[in-house]
């Protein structure tokens, strides 16, 4: 009896030392960002995060990491710029402490990253020269157009469905950012630009009239399924005692940008880059890291 008594403490007190040890480490981040700040990947294209003329940072995620943060008590915030393609990698490195980059929630990166819930859903498009000469307006018109080239970031979700629709990787021109495929579209080297459907509509809002380019209309149906990518903030992942408190930060970065949703100001705020109600996700991100696109 007295062998069990002792081997059931020995078991409570191991259990409370890691339970203890957990609550430390999740502290400690929050101690850590309050005290020496948060580094923010953004990927530099609107609508999701981009620098301004005056120097100062804004988009629909950055504005969500703002408000989230600053109610957290984390008022230093610096955003690093960087390829679409480096995002994930330099979260699992440490390099950033998360990212802001409208980035879809997908399985194969729910195993790489931690995600907040989605703030948006919506389709894919493409800007093309004015007057669409070639008449392309889906993925499929690029795989069955003599010729037709598409450019995409490296790494990023465009990539992925075009290739799902039918696009072989030959027809596919891979750049590292928004000025490089846009580039290539203007150059010739490529007939169409691909990026979420609030992207394109940014440039071609923007820009369109001025560059001379149009948008190919928004795509919502990918190898004959519905389709709306979710984005949203991600976090480092880590093992151990450190995913406790990553997951932990998360989860209470989730709770602020909930009550930020459903109190109206999100909505208000997203607005200005011409996100509406009917860009609300479909899907939660329990149910995005499980299944589908």
């Amino acid at each position: 009896m007295r062998g069990t008594l002792a081997t059931a403490g020995a078991v409570c007190a191991l259990a409370l030392s890691q339970l203890a040890t957990a609550a430390a480490a999740q502290e400690t981040l929050l101690g850590k960002y309050r005290e020496a700040g948060v580094r923010v990947g953004i990927a530099g294209y609107a609508p999701y995060g981009y620098k301004q003329a005056d120097g100062s940072f804004t988009g629909e995620q950055v504005e969500v990491v703002q408000h989230v943060l600053t109610e957290m008590g984390i008022t230093d915030i610096e955003y690093i710029a960087m390829d679409f393609g480096a995002l994930i990698p330099s979260l699992v490195a440490g390099r950033i402490d998360m990212s802001a980059a409208g980035m879809y929630i997908r399985p194969e990166r729910c195993e790489q990253v931690l995600f907040a819930e989605p703030t948006f859903g919506q389709g894919a498009a493409y800007v093309v020269k004015a007057g669409n000469p070639k008449n392309l307006h889906s993925f499929t018109d690029i795989a069955e157009t003599d010729g037709a080239i598409l450019a995409v970031l490296a790494g990023g979700t465009e990539e992925d469905l075009a290739l799902k629709d039918g696009v072989p990787e030959d027809k596919l021109l891979k750049v590292s950012d928004k000025a490089a495929g846009i580039s290539a579209v203007l150059s010739g080297r490529a007939d169409g630009f691909a990026l979420s459907a609030f992207a394109i509509a940014d440039i071609v809002r923007t820009a369109g009239e001025l560059i001379g380019v149009e948008s190919s209309g928004s795509i919502t149906e990918i190898a004959g399924e519905v389709y709306k990518g979710h984005g949203a903030i991600s976090f480092p992942k880590g093992t151990g005692d450190d995913m406790a408190a990553n997951l932990e930060f998360r989860d209470s970065f989730n709770a602020i940008q909930t009550a930020y949703i459903e109190s109206g100001g999100y909505a208000e705020m997203a607005s200005a880059w011409g996100f509406t109600p009917a860009d609300g996700p479909a899907y939660d991100m329990a149910t995005l890291c499980g299944s589908g696109l």
